[in-house]
């Protein structure tokens, strides 16, 4: 580069998402959905109360960032559970409006407070210390969960699965989903909402979420229900 060189086509990306304790994939939507609402706000695109707001429908976010819908949907939800973008429905068959959140000070802190807390100081070693290969030490567990432990590998401690569900509080990894998906094709993103549903409401916590979803759609199918009863009522109706 020099001083004249010109930079390629660039997208906003603020500094406190490399500290954030999301996915990769999140922080890059994010990215993507506030370079969006500039253009909005260069189009003029703003609320009565003066908000400015972008409509950008899932499968077109999709084929912007060559992802799944899917994908896509759970990254939407985890932003939206951390309070950095906030949906508001528009009627039937209308598309969400999305609203870009800018997080202050006391908000970047919660961020990033739990990648903080769970980096450890081995791997920054001092000067005239010799760096120790992974294989060679034993790791402290300070901080770092029972199911972490268990799916850690030489590698490293895996990733959390996507937040899925409303609540942003169903786990599944994309495998458990594909298997999901292939035993339950008609109801399984069904029982992921009842489960997030539930688990929200009640303070129920499982072990493996996926387990759970197979079992309740397998006792729904031994009662002979053929997918999810409907609570729902009209107005002026009760249960």
């Amino acid at each position: 580069m020099t001083g004249d060189t010109k930079l390629p086509p660039y997208l906003p990306y603020p500094r406190f998402l490399m500290e954030a304790d999301l996915t990769q994939f999140a922080k890059l939507l994010y990215a993507v959905l506030l370079d969006r609402a500039n253009l909005s706000l260069a189009n003029g695109w703003q609320d009565d109360e003066g908000q400015i707001y972008i409509v950008f429908p899932v499968c077109k976010i999709a084929n912007a960032v060559d992802r799944s819908p899917m994908t896509v949907k759970n990254a939407l939800t985890e932003l939206e559970t951390v309070g950095l973008i906030e949906r508001r429905r528009q009627g039937f068959s209308q598309p969400n409006r999305i609203y870009v959140k800018i997080p202050d000070g006391q908000d970047i802190v919660l961020l990033t407070d739990k990648k903080l807390s769970h980096r450890g100081k081995e791997t920054c070693p001092t000067d005239g210390q010799k760096v120790v290969p992974m294989t060679d030490r034993k790791l402290s567990p300070n901080n770092m969960s029972n199911n972490n432990l268990r799916n850690s590998n030489l590698s490293g401690v895996s990733e959390r699965p996507p937040a899925r569900g409303r609540y942003g509080n169903v786990f599944l990894t994309e495998a458990e989903v594909a298997e999901l998906q292939a035993d339950f094709p008609a109801v399984w993103q069904e029982y992921i909402e009842r489960l997030s549903e539930y688990m929200a409401s009640t303070g129920k916590t499982y072990k493996s979420h996926a387990a759970t979803i197979r079992r309740w759609a397998k006792e729904d199918r031994r009662k002979g229900k053929g997918g999810i009863s409907d609570y729902l009522c009209k107005e002026g109706e009760s249960l």
